[in-house]
């Protein structure tokens, strides 16, 4: 009998300790929606302009990218922000789906090098590199594409109506061991712009 009172107070104990624990998970849950809501990508404009010397038509793209503080931290403790732009170019048919004219995906990747502190912006489809001093000067430098050649002009006949699509896809869910604990909790970060659509008529 002298068990019996310590019964229900075990149980309550449990109870408050199974409270805790859920309360713990929903705060770690909803801090990190929070912190997903904050990775944001927009697509401003978009223009295709043909390049006369070179015979191509060539993308402008205008972006804003913003980061949450966790993230920026995050890239200079060493996590690689990987971005890419996914553009398509299609021929606009009235009775039947439009035809896809061009499509291609034109890679980033930012990164903190500790040792100079400054931060690398390398454009992986061509292997250029350009670092600067600050992250949101890359940042801003990664938001304005200009000259990005698309499609020969000889392969785009004048006359039909076409329509350009663009977006931004930002990749934040690659990190060295240490940080993997801290995507786990914020959901990388990762975050897309919608589908920026303009028509053209070349």
């Amino acid at each position: 009998m002298s068990n019996s009172p310590s019964r229900p107070r075990r149980r309550t104990q449990q109870f408050l300790r199974l409270g805790a624990v859920l309360l713990l998970c929903f705060l770690a849950t909803d801090t990190a929606l929070a912190a997903q809501a904050d990775s944001r990508v927009t697509i401003r404009s978009a223009s295709l302009q043909l390049d006369t010397e070179q015979d191509v038509y060539e993308l402008e793209v205008k972006a804003d990218i913003s980061l949450p503080d966790d993230a920026r931290k995050a890239i200079e403790a060493g996590l690689t922000l990987r971005f890419s732009y996914e553009i398509e170019l299609s021929r606009v048919r009235h009775y039947m789906p439009d035809a896809t004219v061009a499509a291609l995906v034109q890679k980033f990747e930012l990164s903190y090098h500790a040792l100079s502190q400054r931060y690398l912006l390398r454009n992986l489809n061509t292997g250029e590199q350009e670092d600067f001093g600050t992250l949101q000067a890359a940042l801003a430098r990664l938001g304005d594409v200009h000259d990005l050649p698309v499609i020969d002009e000889a392969l785009v006949p004048r006359g039909p109506s076409y329509e350009g699509y663009v977006r931004g896809v930002l990749d934040m869910s690659t990190a060295p061991d240490a940080l993997k604990w801290m995507l786990f909790w914020t959901d990388d970060w990762s975050a897309s712009s919608d589908w920026y659509t303009w028509p053209l008529r070349l």
